[in-house]
């Protein structure tokens, strides 16, 4: 064909476009419509330089917008080039390094099915290989050191490939054609089993590639095979993953399940459930098809759903007075092979001290978990940045069922599609609890994976690194800071004093994640209840540092740096500051005192019963007279919840966040099951002057407790009594916004939906409602601010 004939454009093609085998698409369709040029991995993106015909380049063109189903194209840019050189083949070039990036670090992906049926297939020479992987499957983000994705910027960098691996890379037709993290038995990764921990001794931390090399004669053979005896044997094991290690044992000995509580300082806190495939998970839960959907997909999160009734699970074990359960199914080779030998479903939890993130090097296993596990199973290929599994859940909203984000994790991209007006980079640094930062580099906004809570040393070394992990790759060093209001945040001490500073209410940044996502353009009811925020100085608010959580706040675009306090709950009190967010008994106590005065000493409850009648006196004394050193007031409704709890003595000592709000659910779920009509009760409240009086419904609970009624009843109906708050509240406003921790209680906002059927409800979906979508909202407000100063 004559030269003359052809045209040549340059396209540039930014979003997650690298490590999810883009160029390798590229490449088929370049050859299939007859295109001559090169595709290449930028610091920005892709890189297309493409020569052809007129139709050839509309078809080459066309074909781009179908990418692979993992890639995500944010931005296409097309310029044609004039006098360009000829080209007689297409090609993969050698990626190239520039001054900024902005390509997207991609997601870790599920074991596809074409390796899936390579591992199961005898003939195959990847037959049971634990990392069998191509350009559509396997880890991305956890084994990333720095982009462009190429083998040598990931931790697959000392693996050289061997001449089969090799052949495969370099085959346009083969699937793993330019896969980055290829290998088989004789190139790649290794299994090593380990038992006895205390004979491991460090001197100082050490890559999990590096020990294996020097303690190769620890370790036992035949790892895998080790692993399953293990298992069936009741033992607990540390498997390494591809986000990290986590603790495993038989989820159906209830012995094992227990210990592993004793042994890891977990008393309730329900487990995850892996399940050998979706015919187990069936067995186990209730699962729509949505819910199979998402349990199948690449990104194979933890699935919050309904558990069945008489069911062969120790539940009670599990996931303690819960009616709900975590399941998830095998996403990485490793598990299918462990799958292989095991009938039984496996407990299937972060391998970590309670608290801290989980852990990602063996080293670290042996320091903090000698005692816990019985052995470890591990491979020598080091994980560069830990991840948790995503958590998630299904709910009904405008009549379709769709997935809710509650931990936004493993699986999950980094980038999140809102739009930012101004130029200007910044961070946010999000909340203590389910911490998350939010970085606006460019055109990008890149929301950090759950990094849990700011509480300890190795929690905030955690969240300092991620940080530098994006900073680094995004060649930025931001000025501009969003942080909490509340004063003691470990935040506060990851700036300096000539940082510019923005500080956003914490509620309102909740709102904020809620308005960000759903691009809300008019007036709102923002209705946010959580568990713990620090109020804001107004004239509605009496003095700054009270901790709010039951918060209406009315926003307008015409004022968006600014929100209207509507209605809030009526104070309580922390009877002895935070010892009460543990021991709920005091926040039974607070209700009690708040709503019957000195009329308590009549009343006949188990609650009342657990204190000597000197500490009660002390209490009513504490909640009534003394300063606000040893009394702190609150409106949280998570705190109402736990104190509600109390009161119907189904949590006495709140071992994890959200026990008594999350036992209460379960129980009111139970009763509605028995309801026969949409007409549930609910109990007495009134609102005056913007305040809500919880005092009539927590008297009537008592005397309800009193008269012997089932808890499941009391439960239903406050559940219902708080959706018809919100009703009345919202009754003026066509536009709601439901955000906050409190929302991750599926029956309370099913009930909201319901009772605000004939107005428009916007929920958080890909941004999680709870903590972890706080950073979000501050960088929302970042922006404003930026944009209008």
């Amino acid at each position: 064909m004559l030269k003359s004939l052809h045209k040549t454009y340059e396209f540039h093609l930014q979003g997650v476009v690298q490590g999810v085998g883009f160029r390798p698409f590229v490449y088929r369709i370049a050859k299939e419509c007859g295109i001559f040029g090169y595709v290449r991995n930028t610091t920005e993106g892709v890189f297309i330089l493409a020569q052809g015909t007129k139709e050839a380049l509309e078809y080459f063109e066309c074909a781009l917008q179908i990418p692979p189903k993992v890639a995500k194209i944010t931005r296409i840019s097309k310029k044609e080039i004039k006098n360009a050189e000829s080209f007689f083949d297409f090609s993969i070039a050698q990626s190239i390094q520039e001054n900024a990036l902005s390509a997207t670090i991609p997601a870790d992906i599920a074991l596809c099915d074409e390796c899936l049926e390579e591992i199961r297939n005898s003939k195959n020479r990847r037959f049971s290989y634990p990392f069998c992987s191509c350009t559509n499957c396997g880890g991305r983000y956890s084994l990333i050191h720095t982009l462009p994705y190429d083998r040598k910027n990931t931790a697959m960098a000392e693996f050289e490939m061997c001449e089969h691996c090799k052949e495969e890379y370099e085959n346009p037709n083969s699937r793993r054609f330019h896969s980055e993290i290829n290998c088989c038995y004789d190139c790649g990764p290794k299994l090593f089993f380990a038992e006895n921990l205390d004979k491991f001794k460090f001197e100082e931390p050490m890559e999990d590639s590096t020990l294996c090399k020097r303690f190769g004669e620890d370790f036992l053979e035949e790892p895998l095979h080790r692993a399953v005896k293990s298992l069936k044997q009741g033992k607990i094991l540390a498997i390494k993953g591809i986000g990290g290690y986590a603790l495993v044992c038989n989820g159906l000995n209830a012995e094992a399940i227990a210990t592993l509580r004793v042994r890891k300082n977990r008393p309730q806190k329900p487990f995850a459930l892996m399940c050998k495939d979706m015919k187990m998970a069936e067995s186990y839960v209730h699962l729509s098809a949505l819910q199979k959907e998402i349990l199948s997909s690449s990104v194979a999160p933890i699935l919050l759903t309904k558990s069945k009734d008489k069911i062969s699970l120790p539940l009670f074990e599990i996931a303690p007075n819960l009616a709900t359960l975590g399941v998830i199914l095998p996403y990485a080779p490793l598990h299918y092979l462990l799958f292989e030998q095991l009938d039984f479903p496996l407990i299937f939890t972060s391998a970590n001290l309670s608290g801290e993130p989980i852990i990602k090097d063996f080293y670290r296993v042996v320091e903090t978990l000698v005692g816990v596990c019985d052995g470890v199973l591990l491979y020598n290929r080091n994980i560069l940045n830990s991840i948790d599994d995503s958590l998630v859940r299904t709910l009904i909203h405008n009549g379709k069922e769709e997935m809710q984000i509650l931990r936004r994790a493993r699986g999950f991209l980094c980038d999140i599609a809102l739009s930012f007006k101004t130029q200007q980079d910044f961070i946010a640094l999000g909340a203590q609890q389910k911490a998350t930062f939010c970085l606006k580099t460019k055109n990008k906004i890149l929301l950090s994976p759950h990094l849990g809570d700011l509480e300890n040393v190795v929690s905030v070394e955690n969240f300092l690194n991620t940080q530098k992990l994006f900073l680094t790759q995004y060649k930025i060093a931001p000025r501009n800071f969003v942080l909490d209001l509340h004063p003691n945040y470990a935040q506060r001490g990851f700036v300096s004093d000539i940082d510019k500073i923005q500080c956003v209410q914490h509620h309102f940044a909740h709102l904020l994640s809620n308005v960000a996502e759903n691009a809300i353009n008019t007036k709102v009811l923002g209705v946010i209840f959580d568990g713990t925020g620090y109020g804001e100085t107004s004239k509605d608010s009496g003095k700054t540092g009270k901790i709010w959580g039951g918060e209406f706040f009315e926003w307008n675009p015409s004022a968006p740096l600014e929100y209207q306090r509507i209605a809030y709950f009526d104070d309580f009190s922390l009877l002895g500051g935070e010892r009460a967010i543990k021991d709920v008994r005091r926040l039974g106590l607070s209700l009690i005192f708040e709503s019957f005065e000195e009329e308590y000493k009549t009343l006949v409850l188990p609650l009342l019963r657990e204190f000597s009648q000197e500490n009660l006196e002390i209490f009513y004394t504490i909640s009534k007279k003394v300063s606000r050193s040893a009394k702190v007031p609150c409106n949280s409704v998570g705190r109402l919840f736990d104190g509600v709890s109390a009161l119907c003595g189904v949590c006495a000592q709140s071992s994890y966040e959200g026990e008594g709000g999350m036992v209460l659910e379960s129980l009111a779920l139970s009763a509605l099951k028995s309801v026969k009509n949409k007409n549930l009760d609910m109990y007495m409240y009134t609102i005056k002057e913007s305040v809500i009086s919880y005092q009539g419904m927590v008297r009537e609970i008592c005397k309800e407790l009193e008269w012997g009624m089932e808890v499941q009843e009391i439960a239903l109906k406050f559940h219902n009594t708080l959706a018809e708050i919100i009703a009345e509240v919202a009754q003026d406003y066509t536009h709601i916004a439901l955000s906050g921790g409190c929302f991750q209680n599926a029956l309370l906002t099913q009930l909201v939906l319901e009772k605000l059927k004939n107005k428009v409800v916007y929920l958080n979906k890909e941004i999680p409602c709870n903590d972890g979508g706080i950073s979000v909202g501050q960088a929302y407000f970042m922006n404003l601010c930026l944009t209008y100063s």
